[in-house]
């Protein structure tokens, strides 16, 4: 076997047993201008945090889906529940998230601990589940400005089993809250609202 053939060979099985894996989606909407009516926000957010796909309207995923984040459309005070309006299939399908796009019977509609879904937790940008939501799966650790919301944070749901979320004012200062497995809180306190810049997990 010729040098060229064999490089050849070898560049298809590792783009074989890549798809098998089913590796991060790479498709055309990934890092792409958004579009919709909070463009705006997806775009600054894609500045923030490179390697974004937009999932719908209202929503953008990174890492396969272990962290979305779901705007207000225009005019609203909280993030619809699920992905929003105006899914774009081809993006849900690709990371896995179709079930997330389904509307379920137990969710209402915005404005309610049951719109973090189960194995996520999440920090609301307003009190009462309002807001913004942040939604993460795996991440252990991260500063909230990496995804645009330093000390914006007023309530939040842990509906991950098996971590405990430790918020905090910044990386060694003071611990602001705990989340522990399937409690939430409608509002952090004054003392601790619009306050929290990272965060850290320990096993529950």
């Amino acid at each position: 076997m010729t040098g060229r053939r064999l490089v050849a060979t070898l560049a298809g099985v590792a783009t074989t047993v890549l798809a098998a894996a089913g590796g991060a989606y790479g498709g055309d909407t990934a890092d792409d201008a958004p579009t919709g009516p909070l463009a705006a926000e997806m775009a600054a957010a894609l500045e923030r945090q490179p390697g974004g796909v937009q999932v719908s309207d209202n929503a953008m995923a990174w890492g396969d889906g272990a962290v979305i984040v779901v705007w207000p459309s225009p005019g609203e005070d909280a993030a619809p529940a699920g992905l929003g309006e105006g899914v774009r299939p081809e993006a849900v399908e690709a990371l896995g998230l179709v079930a997330e796009a389904q509307p379920r019977g137990d969710v209402a509609a915005r404005g309610s601990a049951s719109t973090c879904p189960s194995g996520y937790y999440c920090f609301y940008t307003a009190s009462n589940f309002d807001g913004a939501r942040y939604q993460f799966s795996s991440t252990c650790s991260a500063y909230a400005s990496s995804y645009g919301f330093d000390n914006t944070a007023s309530s939040w749901v842990n509906r991950h089993s098996s971590r405990n979320i430790h918020a905090y004012d910044s990386v060694g200062g003071s611990r602001l809250w705990t989340m522990v497995p399937g409690a939430s809180d409608t509002y952090v306190g004054a003392s601790a609202d619009n306050r929290m810049g990272y965060w850290t997990c320990t096993s529950a």
